[in-house]
């Protein structure tokens, strides 16, 4: 009787002891073989956003290793390293030949009511070549970067090659980011307040104290407007993060991959948070030895005869501070690579359907009958 209570109590839940039970198999999770990002854009809540800076720190130095461990990308870091000695070289004749080029020297362009910002020619053609000789090396390590990880043999060169089809966005996006790169230097050298908060920084952690009484002042002239340039340059990079990667890897044209970068910057900007704690650490600690050897008359009690006298400490901070000036560019153009590096992991964090594919065939659960 209890047997015949639980037979009808099966029957109307709708299973029968006598039908064949279902075993369903697990999905297969086909992931490509990419760097997966543990926090996702869009997680929320603290502990996610804390996973996510975490993320974007593991980010930043494992850029830094990577650089160290394949030593083949050293050679974007030597073009990159050429891109700045051609920059310094470059500022060295302008300072030296106040019109090199058959064009007119500056063009008085209306700012404001009553005032005129002087565009200076010179400096947008050099601003023109070396933001597209950087944005080339970028463009190129990041198509080198994204072919290396789908586990095919790809030559530095042939990472180059792929660039070919986007030579005219790239150019434009150099022309422009030149542009705006010369107003900007020289809207900031022609304002009271920038001009006086530059003329601080620089005496305070650029200049060499005395240095340039052995050298010429058209070097000193030169890498300090090098300087200038490759900060400003830096910023515009920054700011412009995704575009050059929107370009390459999703074939877009400039206005579309400018719009697109912000949508991603927006989107990813805790692991850039993650970065920018490791960069900037970097930066600052380059920053405090620049502070130091700047300050070092007052460090030294004003003792003026050190750094005048050859035989006391004139030579000696001479290659200091040229020798640090030195560490600086190579410092640059390994930061140009790792920086490529990293902005290759973070497009792949932030692109939309980059991780967690799986394919139609495993996509749905495999019922086999038990026998």
């Amino acid at each position: 009787m209890i047997t015949r209570i639980s037979e009808m109590i099966y029957e109307w839940m709708g299973w029968c002891p006598n039908t064949p039970a279902l075993r369903t198999a697990p999905a297969i999770l086909v992931v490509p073989p990419v760097t997966v990002n543990p926090a996702q854009p869009g997680s929320g809540g603290a502990a996610g956003s804390q996973d996510r800076i975490r993320h974007g720190i593991g980010i930043a130095t494992g850029s830094i290793k990577t650089l160290f461990r394949e030593k083949h990308l050293l050679w974007f870091s030597l073009l990159a390293g050429l891109a700045i000695l051609f920059l310094i070289m470059a500022e060295g004749w302008s300072v030296t030949h106040y019109a090199f080029i058959p064009l007119p020297y500056s063009v008085w362009i209306p700012f404001g009511d009553s005032s005129l910002i002087v565009f200076n020619m010179q400096l947008f053609l050099i601003e023109a070549i070396c933001l597209s000789g950087f944005t080339y090396l970028l463009a190129g390590l990041i198509l080198y970067r994204i072919r290396s990880r789908a586990k095919k043999p790809v030559t530095i060169r042939e990472g180059f090659d792929g660039i070919n089809a986007h030579t005219g966005t790239l150019a434009a996006l150099s022309i422009a980011m030149a542009l705006v790169a010369t107003i900007l230097l020289e809207i900031t050298s022609q304002s009271q307040i920038t001009g006086k908060i530059e003329f601080a920084l620089s005496m305070a952690m650029f200049y060499l104290p005395y240095a340039y009484y052995i050298t010429p002042n058209g070097i000193f002239s030169a890498l300090f407007f090098s300087f200038r340039i490759m900060v400003a340059n830096s910023v515009l990079f920054l700011l412009a993060l995704y575009v050059v990667p929107v370009i390459v890897l999703e074939n877009k044209r400039l206005i579309p991959a400018i719009a697109r970068s912000a949508r991603l910057m927006k989107k990813t900007w805790r692991e850039l948070l993650g970065c920018v704690l490791v960069f900037g650490a970097i930066v600052l600690i380059v920053a405090a030895v620049a502070l130091l050897i700047g300050q070092s008359p007052v460090l030294l009690n004003h003792d003026y005869d050190f750094f005048l006298q050859m035989s006391r400490g004139q030579v000696l901070m001479t290659g200091i501070c040229y020798g640090f000036l030195l560490a600086c560019g190579v410092l640059m153009a390994a930061g140009s690579t790792v920086m490529g590096i990293a902005i290759t992991d973070l497009y792949a964090c932030g692109s939309d359907g980059t991780v967690h594919r799986i394919t139609e065939s495993d996509s749905l659960p495999v019922a086999e009958p038990v026998r």
